[in-house]
C-alpha cells in the first residue's frame, strides 16, 4: 500500500471538493493507515472521543469443545442459556454471511493477522473487553442492523449514539451544530494558549488516554521524568520488594481464581494450578496482559513487576513446579525493558537478541549528529555516577536538564553511545553506527542492539534488567523451567514489546505456542499477530522534542541550512490532532539473509484452539486445557499439536515462515496476498511501501 500516494489522493480530493466533511477526511485517513495493519502507524483524532455508537449487546465466538470450528452468538443469549433455552448461532448480519460480515467489520483493525483482527470484534475476559461489534468510534452507516439466526429467525436492532459526558463540563451547551464542532473542537491550534478551550483539550486528552490503554504510546520516558520531578520527596524512594507485591488478592483478568502473587499495579499475576484445582499439579502460570500498567500513575511499574516475577519464580522452585504457562492474551506491548527482564528471569544465562534498524532521513541524520555530540560517553558516565543507586534525588538542576536530553537521546535510538552493534560491541565511529547501509535500494542505520548494561539506555532510574548492572550475578542462576516445559498462550494480539518477548522465547529457546480464537476456517493461525516493530515514536510527544533539542543547542550555519531544517524537521500540528505515530525501528532476525523486518511475517502457532464458553470466561479453564494438551492425556488441537509440534519457527540463521493464502472471499489470510478492500500490499524482497516504511 502506497501511503504517500494515498495521502496525496486524499489531499487532492480535499482540494477538488470531493471530500466535503472533516469526518470523511478522518475516516479516509484512518482507512488508509489502518489498511497497513501496523499498530504503530496511526493518527489519533479527538472527534471519535466526542460520540461513539453502540449495539445493544456484544458478540461471542464459541466452539463446543475448543476444537470444532467456532460460531458467533449474542453474548446475552450465551449468558442466559440453561436447560430450557439454548442460544442459536448467528448466520447473517444485514443479510450478509456472518463470517464475511465480521471480516469486513474488522478489516481495519490494527493487527497484522486477520485472525487477531477477527478476535477484536468479540467480547473477552482476559483482558476484559466488549469488542468492536459492540462499540464503534464512527457512525456504522445505518441506525439499525439485522441478525439472522440458525433457527431461522431474523431480528432488527438499533444502534445507540453515546455522547461525551464529562462531569462539570458544559461542552454540549456550545456544540450545537457541525460548524460549532469545527470551530471549537477541530479548527483550533493545540499549541496556542488554552489549546482551543476546555472542550478541545478534554477530547485531546481522552484520545491520548485511549492510546495509552491500547499500549500505542511510549510513556516509559514520561514515567522516568515524573520520578525526577519527585526527586525531593519520599514518594520517590523505591520500597522493598515486599511492598511492591500483593498476595492472594483479586485480579481483574481472573474473577474466579486469585493469583498467588501480583504486582501492586496489577500488571502480572502468578498462579499455581494446584492452588485452585485441588490436585498435585506441577504447573505454574504467569498471566501478563501488558508490559505497562493501565494506570498512568502506577507506582514503580518496572520494579514492581520485576519483584513479583522474581518472588513467584522462587516460590515455584520451592514448590517443585516443573511446567510453566505464560498467558499474554491481549498484550499489546508496553515498556521494552520489562519484556527483556521477564525473559532474563526465565533464562538468566541467555543474552536476548533484538537487532533493530532505523530508516535514514536527512532529519534523522541531523538529530543523530546532535544527540551523539550532546550525549557522548563522558556525559553518560557522569550522569550514571551522579544517579548512583538512587532515583535522581542528588542531581543538580543542570544534571537534571542533561538527563532529560539523554533520556530523549536514548528513546530516539539515534545516539551512537546508547547502542551496540549486532555482535554486542560498541561502535567505533558515528559512520559505523549510522551508516547509512543500503538495503534493496533504501537506506537505514546499521543493525543496532540495546546496551543493557547502560542504565540510561535501559530507560529507567535505579533499575537494572536481570543479568545486567547490579543484577549481573543472576546470570549464573539456572533457568527455573526448561524451555521444552514452557508454553506461550496468545490470542494473536501480542505486539510491540510482547512481540519482542515472544521472539526471544520462540526463536532463541524454541518455546511452543498456543493461539486461541480466530476465523472458523480450520487453518493455522499466527501466534504473534500484532506489530513486531520494536518501537513506536509519536509526533508531538517525541519527534517535536527531538527537534527542539537540536534547535536549542545548535544554530544553522547559514540561511540555506535554516531552510533545509524547515523542510526536513516535523512541526507542530496546526489543527486539533491529538497525536500521530510511526513504527520507528525494524526488528531484524540475526543473520537473516533477506533482512526482512519481522513485522512483515506471520508465523503459525504450534497449536490452535477456539474458545468455549468456559475458556472464554474463565482463564483457569483455558490453562487447564493447555496443561492437558501439553503434559496430560489430551492430544488434539483444532489445528496443529503441542506434543508433536511441527511448525518451523526459524532460528538465528534462518528466515521466518509466512503462512496463509487467499481464499475465495478474497480476504488476506497471510502476508503476500491481495486484500480485497484496500489494494495490493507490496512485498518484494523486503522493500515495503506500506507505511512509507519509516522503519516498517
Amino acid at each position: 500500500m502506497d501511503i504517500v500516494g494515498g495521502i496525496t489522493d486524499i489531499y487532492n480530493s480535499v482540494e477538488s471538493g470531493s471530500i466535503t466533511s472533516w469526518n470523511e477526511l478522518e475516516t479516509r485517513v484512518d482507512a488508509l493507515l489502518s489498511g497497513c495493519h501496523e499498530g504503530h502507524l496511526y493518527v489519533a483524532w479527538p472527534l471519535p472521543s466526542l460520540i461513539n455508537f453502540r449495539a445493544p449487546f456484544s458478540l461471542m465466538d464459541l466452539s463446543p469443545d475448543g476444537k470444532q470450528a467456532s460460531r458467533v452468538f449474542v453474548a446475552d443469549d450465551v449468558r442466559a442459556s440453561n436447560s430450557r433455552f439454548q442460544p442459536s448461532a448467528i448466520t447473517q448480519i444485514d443479510g450478509e454471511d456472518v463470517v464475511t460480515a465480521i471480516e469486513r467489520l474488522t478489516y481495519y483493525e490494527s493487527s497484522q493477522s486477520p485472525d487477531t483482527r477477527w478476535n477484536a470484534a468479540f467480547q473477552s475476559q482476559n483482558p476484559p473487553k466488549l469488542g468492536s461489534f459492540y462499540v464503534r468510534t464512527r457512525y456504522p452507516g445505518a441506525n439499525t442492523f439485522t441478525l439472522t439466526f440458525q433457527n431461522g429467525t431474523t431480528t432488527e436492532y438499533r444502534y445507540t449514539a453515546f455522547a461525551l459526558n464529562q462531569p462539570g463540563s458544559n461542552v454540549w451547551s456550545v456544540l450545537t451544530s457541525g460548524q460549532a464542532i469545527w470551530d471549537r473542537i477541530i479548527n483550533v491550534d493545540p499549541n496556542a494558549r488554552g489549546g482551543g478551550g476546555s472542550g478541545a483539550s478534554k477530547l485531546r486528552n481522552r484520545a491520548l488516554e485511549d492510546l495509552r490503554k491500547r499500549r500505542l504510546n511510549n510513556d516509559q520516558l514520561d514515567e522516568t521524568i515524573r520520578r525526577l520531578e519527585k526527586r525531593q520527596s519520599g514518594s520517590n524512594t523505591i520500597p522493598p520488594p515486599s511492598q511492591l507485591v500483593r498476595y492472594n488478592a483479586t485480579f481483574p483478568d481472573t474473577p474466579r481464581v486469585r493469583p498467588y502473587i501480583q504486582d501492586i499495579n496489577q500488571v502480572v499475576g502468578g498462579y499455581f494450578m494446584a492452588d485452585y484445582a485441588g490436585d498435585d499439579s506441577r504447573t505454574a502460570v504467569i498471566d501478563i496482559t501488558g508490559f505497562a500498567p493501565d494506570d498512568p500513575n502506577g507506582r514503580f511499574p518496572t520494579q514492581a513487576v520485576q519483584a513479583a516475577v522474581e518472588l513467584f519464580l522462587e516460590e515455584a522452585q520451592r514448590r517443585g513446579m516443573e511446567q510453566l504457562i505464560i498467558d499474554v492474551r491481549g498484550n499489546g506491548g508496553g515498556f521494552v525493558n520489562m519484556g527483556y527482564d521477564l525473559y532474563k528471569q526465565l533464562f538468566p544465562g541467555s543474552d536476548p537478541y533484538s537487532g533493530t534498524r532505523i530508516r535514514y532521513h536527512p532529519a534523522s541524520l541531523r538529530i543523530a549528529q546532535a544527540f551523539t555530540e550532546l550525549v557522548n560517553q563522558d556525559v553518560i558516565d557522569t550522569l550514571t555516577r551522579a544517579i548512583g543507586g538512587g532515583m535522581g534525588e542528588n542531581l543538580t538542576v543542570s544534571q537534571i536538564n542533561a538527563y532529560q536530553v539523554a533520556a530523549y537521546a536514548s528513546l530516539s535510538g539515534l545516539d551512537q553511545f546508547f547502542n551496540l552493534d549486532e555482535d554486542g560491541r560498541r561502535f567505533s565511529s558515528f559512520n559505523d553506527f549510522f551508516g547509512p547501509a543500503n538495503v534493496y535500494g533504501d537506506q537505514f542505520t546499521n543493525i543496532l542492539t540495546y546496551d543493557l548494561n547502560n542504565m540510561l539506555a535501559v530507560g529507567d532510574l535505579s533499575y537494572d534488567v536481570t543479568g545486567y548492572g547490579d543484577r549481573a550475578s543472576y546470570r549464573t542462576r539456572p533457568p527455573p523451567f526448561r524451555p521444552e516445559n514452557i508454553i506461550l498462550v496468545t490470542d494473536g494480539v501480542c505486539a510491540s514489546t510482547c512481540g519482542i518477548f515472544a521472539e526471544f522465547l520462540r526463536n532463541q529457546q524454541r518455546v511452543r505456542t498456543v493461539v486461541v480464537g480466530g476465523r472458523p476456517n480450520g487453518e493455522p493461525s499466527a501466534a504473534v499477530g500484532g506489530t513486531r516493530g520494536t518501537q513506536v515514536i509519536q509526533h508531538t510527544a517525541h519527534l517535536l522534542n527531538f527537534v527542539q533539542i537540536v534547535e536549542n543547542n545548535f544554530t544553522p550555519r547559514d540561511n540555506a541550512e535554516r531552510q533545509e531544517w524547515d523542510s526536513i524537521f516535523p512541526r507542530p500540528f496546526r489543527l486539533n490532532v491529538a497525536e500521530a505515530a510511526v513504527n520507528w525501528k525494524d526488528n531484524i532476525r540475526r543473520a537473516d539473509p533477506t533482512q526482512t523486518p519481522l513485522q512483515f511475517y506471520l508465523e503459525a502457532a504450534d497449536c490452535r484452539l477456539y474458545y468455549t464458553p468456559q475458556t472464554l470466561t474463565f482463564s483457569h479453564e483455558l490453562w487447564a486445557q493447555v496443561d492437558r494438551l501439553a503434559w496430560g492425556n489430551e492430544t488434539d488441537c483444532a489445528v496443529g499439536s503441542i506434543k508433536n509440534a511441527t511448525v518451523v519457527t526459524g532460528d538465528s540463521n534462518g528466515v521466518p515462515i509466512s503462512i496463509g493464502s487467499t481464499g475465495d472471499t478474497g480476504f488476506n489470510s497471510g502476508f503476500g496476498d491481495t486484500p480485497q478492500f484496500t489494494g495490493d500490499r507490496i512485498i518484494d524482497t523486503a522493500k515495503v511501501i506500506c507505511g512509507y516504511s519509516l522503519s516498517g
